[in-house]
């Protein structure tokens, strides 16, 4: 495991850390980990050490204003979804591209890692895309307890706490965590449109659409966010055929729990970490025979 610092096209630095292949085997493919909303790099550690094990070379980041890669005070940090993805997330993608040219490359979003990635700069590096609880984040997409509470989270806390504190405290209202204040806001228009980042990104729909990479999606029955029909949503806008679409139901997969982010944790990996793998080395098979 190796801390890399990377710089963005708009010079800002992005942290983030490198976990090399075991073995003396050439590395199968190159997977990059992109982050849910208000979750830090460490989150995914164990899930990026378990791919490296197996030959497959996995790198973690943190979205700018936030984690390691915004040490400082969160009052100002600076930080857009849109700089988060057409900046950061793709920043990451060229560098690891650039490091072996030829080795397949793929991402691996969770939730807004996921849902983003159609908007990259740099899609075109991709191999293929695996997305994780990846679901809209539009109210009438949220389960019921989440839909009961976000009327107060966006016409209220978000107006009222961004100004007042610089920054979106999360962590101290228990609620998402801390995020900076244009990522919030941002996040926000896309929460209020009913087709969540499709109708309130210019653009978003044309580029699902247009995306050309292989996806595997995985949802979660138990999902304590988000309803199954914004997943079917989201994946719906790309062209046919290019997403195969799984909704696990925990028990089938001998789990009590998967949830939003049960699939990083250890219980998984027994189940669902192998299903990913496999799909990856597939197609990493299929790229290096198109090559």
């Amino acid at each position: 495991m190796s801390l890399v610092d990377i710089a963005t096209r708009d010079g800002l630095v992005v942290a983030a850390t490198r976990f090399e292949a075991a073995g003396n085997a050439p590395t199968r493919a190159r997977v990059v980990i992109a982050p849910a909303m208000a979750v830090t790099q460490g989150f995914y550690q164990g899930f990026a050490r378990w791919l490296a094990a197996r030959g497959i070379e996995a790198w973690t980041f943190d979205y700018r204003g936030t984690g390691a890669s915004w040490p400082g005070s969160l009052r100002g940090a600076p930080g857009t979804l849109g700089d988060w993805c057409r900046q950061d997330y793709d920043a990451v993608l060229r560098h690891v591209a650039a490091l072996q040219p030829g080795r397949a490359l793929f991402a691996l979003g969770h939730s807004f890692g996921g849902q983003c990635a159609p908007l990259l700069p740099s899609r075109g590096l991709l191999a293929g895309l695996v997305n994780i609880a990846v679901g809209s984040g539009a109210m009438r997409h949220n389960t019921p307890a989440i839909r009961r509470k976000a009327p107060l989270l966006w016409y209220l806390l978000v107006p009222l706490l961004c100004p007042l504190f610089g920054y979106f405290p999360g962590a101290r209202l228990g609620i998402i965590g801390d995020v900076p204040s244009g990522a919030m806001r941002q996040w926000r228009r896309w929460c209020l449109s009913p087709d969540y980042l499709l109708g309130a990104e210019p653009g978003a729909r044309e580029a699902y659409a247009s995306a050309d990479y292989p996806v595997l999606a995985l949802s979660f029955a138990d999902d304590e966010l988000l309803l199954a029909s914004g997943s079917d949503m989201i994946h719906g806008a790309y062209a046919p055929g290019r997403v195969d679409y799984t909704l696990v139901q925990p028990a089938d997969a001998g789990l009590a729990r998967v949830g939003h982010f049960g699939f990083f944790r250890p219980g998984a990996e027994g189940v669902l970490w192998p299903r990913v793998l496999a799909w990856i080395e597939a197609r990493a098979a299929d790229a290096a025979g198109q090559g």
